[in-house]
């Protein structure tokens, strides 16, 4: 072998001086976002579009004005996400739970969601609130969103919905 000509080799290059035409073609096989199922339907895209298109800044400030027929559509479609989370304790969401106290929805679409944990000690007390604001985040419509979590009233039994009693078995 003389020094000009480059060995042939069967593995990839790392960071080396061959030319690309020696590296192995090998596809990713790891999902990315935006990618395509074989049913057609984008997994994941409506997050990924939402947070690349979402106003930032000065932009989202701009946002244009929302009356009360939308709010009250945004409003009832949080209600929905938050229908989606579970307590990891009990097997039922955290609305019908009586853990939200409130869903405003200013003119701005910014979303405030108050709500409380069964106890402050709650083995979700640090996970919970995140949880809840990825969620209400990705509702069409949302502009951004803040999750008071307040203790007083606190929470009690008497907060569970009928659907919530039925499911655990007290009613």
């Amino acid at each position: 072998m003389n020094e000009t000509s480059k060995p042939e080799r069967d593995v990839m290059a790392v960071g080396g001086d061959y030319p690309s035409e020696n590296m192995p073609n090998r596809p990713s096989t790891r999902p990315r976002a935006g990618d395509t199922s074989a049913e057609g339907e984008n997994e994941g895209g409506y997050f990924l579009d939402k947070f690349l298109t979402e106003p930032k800044g000065e932009e989202a400030a701009e946002a244009k004005a929302i009356d009360d027929a939308e709010a009250a559509t945004i409003a009832d479609r949080v209600v929905e996400a938050l229908r989606e989370i579970y307590d990891p304790e009990i097997p039922v969401n955290i609305y019908e739970l009586g853990l939200v106290y409130g869903v405003d929805v200013d003119d701005k679409a910014q979303v405030t969601v108050t709500m409380t944990l069964t106890t402050p000690h709650c083995p979700v007390a640090e996970s919970m609130p995140g949880e809840v604001e990825l969620k209400v985040n990705a509702v069409e419509g949302v502009n951004g969103s803040e999750v008071k979590l307040v203790w007083d009233p606190p929470w009690d039994m008497s907060k569970m919905s009928d659907e919530a009693r039925l499911e655990l078995g007290m009613l």
